[in-house]
């Protein structure tokens, strides 16, 4: 009789085991009866829960994936497994090959998620040259009447995508122009607006127009005379980004340009002096987006 416990003991252990593996096989059978999946966003985060609280990893944009036939909570999740677990991935982050073609919510969630991911920011800091000739209204200086002055400076700008074509831009530039005995410099500050003309996943292609005011400029000649003034700039040209990553690329830029100063309170016996300059704008500078 003594013998007669352990066995029944064993017995009981025996049969709970088969019991939970065969529920556990049920329930992984069910969560993950298969399709094929690929993501379509640039980082797919996978979760530990249907309810999208414990980030466990991500996977990268054109990754095939096998996952659950059956969407979770309110079909926002779908079931993969992961080391041997079950984890979940968000139904918009990816594309599955039972998909219906008239699923008009998902095709609508996920143009709402385009167009989202289309209306990010931008941030560029860029060298400048600006190859002017100038012209004068009376000779003053070593500078006279279409002479030709060269600018060097920098620019700021943040902008912001108002649609997948345009471009709205903020922009700040500090320049200064030198000749043998003359200085300028200028602070410009505007708005410009881009427009896309080609694209493709690392280059972008746009035309720009901007128009910038010029609230502070000075006019120096040696160190006998140093004035300020205020002025403006229009300009029109071409701008390139070229991608070096998820947020990271190369910006450049070539353009048109036409600026004016004036206000300068010139004392005598100096003459006075009310440049404008045209000439081309060539920049080159950092890109950041998110």
């Amino acid at each position: 009789m003594g013998h007669l416990i352990p066995n029944k003991f064993h017995s009981i252990a025996f049969n709970w085991s088969v019991a939970l593996s065969l529920i556990s096989f049920i329930y992984a059978f069910d969560a993950s009866a298969k399709q094929t999946a690929i993501v379509i966003v640039e980082r797919a985060v996978i979760y530990a829960d249907a309810q999208l609280s414990a980030p466990v990893g991500f996977v990268r944009k054109g990754k095939n994936l096998v996952v659950g036939d059956i969407a979770r909570n309110h079909s926002q999740v779908y079931p993969i497994i992961v080391s041997g677990k079950i984890a979940y991935i968000r139904v918009l982050d990816v594309s599955t090959e039972k998909e219906s073609v008239g699923s008009e919510k998902l095709v609508a969630k996920r143009f709402m998620k385009t167009a989202e991911k289309s209306n990010h920011t931008n941030y560029t800091i860029s060298y400048i040259n600006y190859s002017s000739q100038i012209s004068l209204e009376k000779d003053n200086g070593a500078l006279m009447d279409k002479d030709t002055l060269d600018w060097h400076g920098i620019s700021l700008k943040g902008g912001a995508r108002i649609n997948p074509k345009t471009n709205f831009d903020i922009i700040l530039n500090y320049l200064r122009g030198k000749g043998d005995k003359e200085v300028y410099q200028a602070l410009e500050f505007g708005a410009g607006v881009d427009f896309g003309l080609f694209q493709t996943s690392r280059l972008d292609v746009k035309i720009f127009g901007q128009l910038l005011t010029v609230p502070f400029s000075t006019y120096a000649y040696e160190d006998k005379l140093r004035v300020n003034g205020y002025g403006f700039s229009a300009g029109t040209g071409v701008n390139l980004v070229y991608r070096l990553g998820q947020n990271f690329g190369l910006e450049g830029f070539g353009g048109f340009y036409y600026t004016r100063l004036f206000g300068f309170d010139v004392p005598k016996p100096f003459l006075e002096v009310e440049p404008s300059f045209v000439g081309t704008r060539l920049g080159l500078g950092l890109n950041y987006q998110f």
